[in-house]
């Protein structure tokens, strides 16, 4: 992001990463920028969802049944995350909270350690993103209970998702791949980057990857439309961590 802020401002230098950036992170962590200030999203085309997993060795097979085992084991009742103050941990802690079940949060520096964690059973389950999830789910390393997404997954089709499941407050996370400007860009530069990037990621051997991937592509929108949606995204995970009192040390 330094590169970014420091380059001029003609449109040559671009961020591509997740939406967190701009949504979660800045709750976290003191960023010498502004992310609604200083720079500026201008295309999401692509959405990696959220999935519950488990350790296969675990005896349910669904998500009502590793419920009601956890609250019948509760020495087993924590759930690891990739990072404090990330959907993996907020996630945890409202399906903790909703469903009264009383988990311990274990975070971790990233996902693959925590993932080994729940393949070595021990930590039983986690909510992870679907991109470093989903090699071992088809490697059956790990169990899927339930996903986040706005419905089900084509990569996961008999999974359900945390709305059909009845927690539809949890299931509204996702985290979107973007491409990040300057705010210094000029708008016209703006729609130009905007058109290019829909226009690369509509090729068919994008598409291909993205699927390979478990990443769903988006529809085009506008830069105001993601502008809104990123200060809104923002605004709910500071929201949840309010309600949730959420612990972030």
């Amino acid at each position: 992001m330094a590169s970014l802020l420091s380059s001029p401002k003609d449109g040559q230098t671009i961020v591509v990463a997740f939406d967190n950036i701009l949504t979660e992170i800045p709750h976290v962590i003191k960023q010498n920028f502004s992310a609604t200030k200083d720079i500026r999203p201008v295309a999401a085309f692509a959405r990696s969802a959220f999935v519950l997993v488990g350790n296969t060795a675990l005896p349910p097979k669904d998500f009502k049944g590793l419920i009601a085992y956890l609250k019948a084991n509760p020495q087993q009742s924590s759930f690891a995350s990739y990072a404090v103050g990330s959907a993996s941990h907020y996630a945890g802690v409202m399906l903790s909270s909703q469903t009264g079940l009383q988990l311990n949060h274990v975070p971790f520096l990233g996902s693959p350690p925590a993932l080994v964690q729940v393949m070595g059973g021990q930590t039983p389950i986690m909510v992870d993103g679907l991109l470093t999830s989903l090699p071992m789910i088809r490697g059956g390393k790990l169990r899927p209970y339930a996903v986040i997404a706005p419905h089900r997954l084509a990569s996961l089709p008999d999974v359900p998702t945390f709305t059909e499941l009845g927690y539809p407050d949890i299931n509204q996370f996702s985290n979107q791949a973007v491409a990040i400007v300057a705010a210094g860009v000029p708008p016209e530069l703006s729609e130009r980057i905007r058109a290019a990037v829909y226009k690369a990621a509509a090729a068919p051997s994008v598409q291909k990857k993205l699927a390979e991937l478990g990443l769903e592509p988006m529809q085009p929108q506008s830069i105001e439309t993601l502008e809104r949606a990123e200060k809104e995204g923002f605004d709910r995970i500071g929201k949840i961590i309010k309600e949730y009192k959420v612990n972030l040390n």
